[in-house]
């Protein structure tokens, strides 16, 4: 696809221009239908309403530092102990969620100087129990490593480049403007889409027909527990018999030996779509593709390192 083209060419350049591919991949996404890769999209360009929204590698761990005096003595950039603060405490004040744009982030990943998080006085004395008691702190700031929001950049980077290229592989050609979003469905891009932006570790949200990227429920080879998972998603004890067959059909084709659905399981899965469409399974057609393409990816044990 011409499309994917220039998104793999904006990223791998050498001087690559991030906001533009991001750009190009939101006009994508529209053009395939696919919801959550356009949401992504989306957060990254305008930055992420919720922490709880937040990708893994937009949570960066800091070091808490502080200026301190006991009115003889002063020490400046001090880095605190925080082994005696209570664990919940500790593990906020050590981490920090980046809810910016990316191109905030860009721009930070440029400053010669480090960037810092200033804590709050209220914080103060629940972190000075690991110092003499004789000193006061005046200041207190959470410094994360250096390098870190270039980090963040590459990340970002890395990730839609992966998913670029994995999308052209499936979508060598282009298709007809009106078959865009059904292509994307049966070649599966929202779980190419998940696998290279948060991995492989996916669990279906049990009665909302969505997919949260968090851990891996369904056990490698293990058709029970991909059933299980079907059946709280509505799936009915027919379908999921069928889908034994369709995976037995592919267990030795090329596709599954190069870690793809095979034709039997990817003729199921468009068969439950419809069904979906139809009104049969009572699930949203939109999530339908997603939702059974993560699930069995996930029995398969295909995605992320």
């Amino acid at each position: 696809m011409r499309l994917l083209q220039e998104i793999i060419d904006l990223l791998s350049a050498s001087a690559p221009s991030l906001e533009n591919a991001l750009f190009k991949a939101q006009v994508l996404a529209h053009q395939l239908g696919e919801q959550e890769l356009k949401q992504w999209v989306a957060s990254e360009l305008k930055g992420y309403p919720d922490r709880a929204l937040l990708p893994p590698y937009r949570i960066i761990p800091v070091t808490v530092m502080a200026n301190l005096s006991n009115g003889v003595v002063r020490y400046t950039d001090q880095p605190l102990p925080l082994m005696s603060v209570e664990k919940r405490l500790r593990e906020k004040l050590e981490t920090t969620h980046l809810t910016q744009s990316i191109a905030v982030i860009e721009e930070w990943s440029k400053r010669d100087s480090d960037l810092s998080v200033v804590l709050a006085p209220e914080y103060y004395p629940h972190i000075k129990n690991g110092i003499d008691r004789s000193f006061k702190i005046e200041r207190a700031w959470g410094k994360h490593s250096v390098g870190a929001m270039l980090q963040v950049v590459v990340e970002v980077r890395s990730r839609l480049l992966e998913l670029a290229l994995e999308v052209s592989d499936r979508i060598p050609l282009e298709p007809e403007p009106d078959r865009m979003k059904q292509v994307s469905q049966e070649v599966l891009v929202s779980e190419v889409f998940r696998n290279a932006v948060f991995g492989s570790n996916t669990t279906i949200v049990v009665g909302s027909g969505s997919i949260q990227g968090v851990t891996n429920s369904i056990a490698v080879n293990d058709l029970e527990s991909l059933a299980k998972v079907l059946r709280a998603q509505h799936v009915r004890d027919e379908d999921i018999h069928e889908l034994r067959q369709a995976i037995v059909a592919d267990a030795n084709t090329d596709d599954v030996r190069t870690r793809m659905l095979g034709p039997a399981v990817r003729g199921w899965i468009a068969a439950m779509v419809k069904k979906a469409a139809e009104g049969a399974w009572d699930v949203g057609v939109a999530a339908a593709g997603g939702l059974l393409g993560s699930a069995i990816s996930a029995y398969y044990g295909f995605g992320g390192a």
